[in-house]
């Protein structure tokens, strides 16, 4: 006779293989994840099932992050008020996507922009706490990025001394470990040192806080811009753009001082405002000729190209429509 499991008996075993096999689970994560990709225009409703395999994909990646971190970390997880507008940030950066088109289809097209209003009120709102009560800065897109498994599993990713050591979490004392003290030859028998991040005095706080409010508003101004001006205007496309740039040339001033982690981010936007390519109304007056005749041109000179090069021909327009607002970078 098959034994029934109970709800938490299979939640045990799911977390069991998870937390024993973090490579295949990360395998199978990627081919949920690109799944999404090809099923786009092969069925009916597509961009609805596209997004909801990608959102599901990401959600259960982001669990299963979770799950790993509390099985292979040194300290206990705390999830307070700031760990907890991460976390609702990341699934919102997910499934945003997947909620508009939901809404449109069900509803209308004007409820879709009364849904993205709110939900870019919600990130906005946040977001300000994470940045004036928490001094996060910059902001990382999604806030909770993806955890390095395999060097986190290794061990590769902790502190030279996260393993001789734990942290108090009401106290903050730090308390060194019996596996973790070295050989009685080599004790000095001092206080355990930890490596202390202090703000580089180099750095203006004023100017990076303001850098991150342009960004962060910046959501909220465009869409106010796109009420007043047309989602086809230019007036909404310079505003969003001069936002962006403020904000840039502010961070700029001192991204030379700024940790690494930091600096990835402030790139990663840099090279974001490339997408302004791809959006109204540069796309549709300049862009949309030079990509499509850029991609004709490379399925006719390269072997085998046009089975990729077709389907992006042919769904550009659908995506730029779905994905390339300003505020989604």
């Amino acid at each position: 006779m098959n034994k029934k499991y109970s709800p938490s008996e299979l939640y045990e075993l799911y977390k069991k293989w998870v937390i024993s096999n973090p490579n295949v689970v990360t395998d199978v994560e990627t081919v949920a994840t690109w799944s999404s990709y090809f099923v786009a225009g092969k069925i009916n409703k597509s961009p609805i099932v596209s997004e909801f395999v990608y959102a599901v994909s990401k959600l259960l990646a982001l669990f299963n992050d979770r799950l790993i971190r509390e099985a292979y970390g040194n300290e206990v997880q705390y999830y307070g008020l700031r760990e907890q507008i991460k976390i609702w940030l990341t699934v919102i950066h997910y499934c945003e996507v997947l909620v508009e088109l939901v809404v449109k289809h069900k509803y209308s097209s004007r409820a879709k922009w009364t849904v993205a209003t709110l939900l870019q009120l919600f990130k906005c709102s946040s977001a300000l706490i994470l940045l004036y009560k928490y001094k996060e800065m910059p902001i990382s897109h999604p806030p909770i990025p993806m955890l390095q498994r395999k060097k986190f599993t290794e061990g590769k990713e902790t502190d030279e001394n996260s393993n001789a050591f734990f942290t108090l979490r009401r106290s903050g004392r730090v308390v060194r470990r019996v596996e973790g003290a070295p050989p009685v030859s080599f004790r000095d028998w001092q206080p355990i040192k930890i490596k202390e991040d202090h703000p580089n005095p180099n750095i203006n706080l004023k100017d990076l806080m303001y850098a991150e409010t342009l960004h962060l508003l910046k959501p909220l101004i465009h869409l106010a811009a796109m009420r007043v001006f047309g989602s086809k205007a230019w007036k909404q496309w310079f505003i969003a753009l001069g936002l962006d740039l403020a904000s840039m040339k502010l961070y700029n001033r001192h991204v030379n001082n700024l940790p690494y982690e930091q600096r990835i981010e402030i790139s990663r936007r840099k090279l974001g405002m490339i997408l302004y390519l791809l959006r109204s109304p540069m796309y549709n007056g300049y862009s949309q000729r030079v990509i499509e005749g850029s991609l004709t041109s490379l399925s006719k000179s390269i072997p085998l190209a046009s089975f990729i090069v077709s389907p992006i021909i042919q769904y550009l327009n659908h995506w730029q429509e779905i994905y390339f607002y300003m505020w989604a970078s």
